[in-house]
């Protein structure tokens, strides 16, 4: 049993690891990306200055009801992919609040999620001297004050061929940088929309850079990424013990590592999550130099050994093998099956000969050396880091590296233990080690160059000897924040909730036009003061109640002749609410048609058909999504057996849904 009391007053115990539904409550209060991934290969982070308290309100309330995602809301996606490989693709959202965020929206004292560091913010005198920063060395935009961080991410939208999408992203890096169309534009309309409260101070665009070979996540000196992280979900733990019988460590986590209960939350279950962002810079080409030098080095007798000198590094080869199991990579070139290698420890390395105590991997998760496991798995964090810039195949000296982020319950316990006691101390864990090579040192020194250290480097693989060797600090940290992640029911009870979703037969256009007609007719039983709702005699439901009825929409009634009931109101509450359906199904359908144009974007970049499935002459979801609408299709098919159209059918189709969404726009 875990029990998340640590923060919190009252709440029942929860077992881990759980089913991604069994907690369902709890889920819908925490937001996405919190306890897994989001899992998107693309997103945007803009981080925001507000102007206007209320609009802010307001605004930040209606983007949590359309776009920020829930824990709950994220597992019934996957679960829907997982069933279904061609399910339609969503943007997902987080939104988080710095301290001085809070203050600004009116929150005091503790209304704001009590944790020093996040009180202080990352720019404060005091956490730039416990973890070694130098703010006036970070981008300029960072050194603003920032209120909010907004996270936009997704994957190409390309309806039932995502997947083929996704495929040649991992055979073509190249492909990985290029923007998917609906995010870009979704992220064009949000700046426009919070124009008139609030500044975008900062955005960066973020990647999930993959190896060319495996098709596994990496970062820009090449390693795995993401690897040996809290596992929370059962689905995880049970995949993780196909590969390992947990015996020298157990990945295993409990909710309290990374909730803490949010204080403006309205429910039992509302809880967030402390969000760390860094933005480090990587200087590939002199990484790779300097490991080539390193390697000769060490090299003895034999050919120099670049793979194992940049896993003294790193702890891990660049295939996620730990160095402590094999003094070479052990995984295949090939699309890779095996899960990482993570059933380890140190307890068979006390000297350090196999994986170096400086080891990024060992300094950060050193798995028992401290000898006090138990609490150093409770200062592990959960990271979510993406990439940004160019690729590492043109060796970028700048502008390229980590948008480094991670969620936990308590700043000082985890991510200040790992970053400042652990990976910034040159005797953690052994006296006179150095310092983490990897981020150990984020900052240049006063002379402006990037740090230096001196390190002790196993001369060969779990042999006594070592050799001593120079390597420079390659990672510059250019920025960053302390961030909360509010609960759900926070976020949502800034703004009324809006209709749910529209659901109806036939046509749009067609049911906008119903629903104005009916205004028309109530407007008009408002000038003759007849009642509305029943009619006849015994009484029965009359067209405009039975209108309101077929579509799950709350009706008032208004009689006054041989039944009284209800008022004169009714004419106006009824009016409201349809002026509300409109507003509903427009909007619904501006989104739809929204995927759908950035979709045929998608569509036109890669050449690929529209109107027909292959070869065949099965309509596809185009022809389909236009033929709902009553709209004109244009199709272009290059195929064996089938040629329709020509290429201006991409922008045709295009137009047409353009015109089609200003048409909606008109008639809110």
């Amino acid at each position: 049993m875990v029990n998340l009391s640590k923060n919190i007053t009252k709440i029942s115990e929860i077992i881990t690891s759980f089913d991604e539904f069994e907690h369902d409550t709890l889920l819908a209060e925490i937001q996405g990306n919190i306890l897994k991934s989001h899992g998107r290969n693309h997103s945007v982070y803009l981080f925001l200055k507000f102007s206007d308290k209320e609009a802010a309100k307001r605004w930040i309330g209606r983007f949590a009801h359309k776009y920020v995602t829930s824990a709950l809301a994220q597992a019934e996606q996957a679960k829907q992919y997982r069933q279904n490989q061609a399910a339609e693709g969503q943007i997902f959202a987080n939104f988080f609040l710095t301290r001085s965020g809070y203050e600004f929206l009116g929150y005091q004292g503790e209304q704001i999620p009590q944790d020093q560091p996040f009180l202080n913010g990352m720019k404060h005198p005091e956490i730039q001297k416990a973890l070694g920063d130098d703010v006036n060395q970070w981008e300029p935009s960072y050194q603003q004050e920032i209120h909010a961080f907004v996270l936009l991410a997704a994957d190409k939208i390309l309806g039932p061929r995502t997947e083929d999408a996704k495929h040649l992203e991992r055979k073509n890096p190249e492909l990985l940088r290029k923007h998917p169309v609906l995010l870009a534009r979704k992220a064009a309309k949000l700046e426009k929309e919070i124009a008139g409260f609030a500044e975008v101070v900062h955005k960066e665009i973020g990647y999930v850079l993959r190896s060319d070979k495996t098709g596994e996540e990496i970062e820009h000196f090449g390693f795995r990424d993401g690897v040996s992280q809290p596992l929370f979900f059962k689905r995880d733990i049970d995949r993780a013990r196909k590969h390992s019988d947990f015996s020298q460590w157990d990945p295993r986590a409990p909710l309290n590592l990374v909730l803490f209960k949010d204080p403006l939350g309205t429910k039992e279950e509302s809880y967030g999550s402390f969000f760390v962002f860094r933005k480090l810079e990587q200087n590939v080409k002199a990484w790779n130099e300097d490991i080539k030098q390193l390697a000769e080095k060490l090299k003895g007798t034999g050919e120099p050994n670049p793979e194992l000198a940049g896993a003294y590094t790193m702890g891990r080869f660049q295939d996620g093998t730990p160095v402590i199991v094999s003094e070479k990579p052990l995984y295949s070139e090939s699309e890779k099956e095996e899960e990482e290698e993570d059933n380890f420890n140190y307890s068979q390395d006390t000297e350090g000969l196999k994986c170096p105590f400086f080891a990024h991997a060992r300094k950060v998760n050193p798995r028992g050396d401290t000898g006090n496991l138990e609490r150093e798995k409770m200062n592990r964090i959960v990271r979510r880091g993406i990439n940004y810039g160019p690729l590492p195949s043109e060796e970028p000296e700048t502008d390229a590296g980590l948008l480094f982020s991670c969620f936990q319950a308590d700043l000082l316990t985890q991510f200040h233990v790992m970053q400042e006691k652990w990976a910034n101390n040159c005797d953690f864990y052994r006296q006179g080690c150095g310092t983490d090579p990897v981020v150990g040192v984020e900052k240049k020194d006063e002379n402006g160059q990037l740090c230096t250290e001196t390190y002790q480097w196993p001369s060969k693989w779990g042999e006594p000897e070592k050799t001593q060797v120079d390597f420079i600090h390659w990672v510059l940290m250019k920025g960053g924040e302390y961030f909360f992640a509010p609960s759900m029911s926070f976020l949502k009870s800034l703004a009324p909730a809006p209709s749910r979703n529209i659901i109806f037969r036939g046509v749009p256009k067609q049911e906008i036009e119903a629903a104005q007609a009916t205004i028309a007719e109530l407007e008009k039983c408002r000038e003759t003061n007849c009642g509305i709702g029943l009619c006849g005699d015994p009484l029965e439901p009359d067209e405009l109640l039975t209108f309101f009825y077929q579509r799950n929409l709350p009706f008032k009634a208004y009689l006054i002749e041989g039944l009284v009931l209800g008022s004169a109101s009714a004419y106006q509450q009824n009016i409201t609410t349809l002026e509300q359906y409109i507003e509903d199904l427009c909007n619904q359908e501006i989104e739809a048609s929204e995927y759908k144009i950035a979709e045929l974007e998608e569509y036109k970049e890669l050449y690929w058909a529209i109107g027909l499935q292959g070869d065949t002459l099965e309509p596809d979801d185009f022809v389909n999504f236009f033929g709902e609408r009553d709209l004109p299709f244009q199709f272009f098919v290059r195929g064996e057996n089938v040629l329709l159209g020509d290429e201006s059918a991409y922008d045709q189709n295009i137009k047409i849904l353009i015109e089609y969404i200003h048409s909606l726009e008109r008639s809110i």
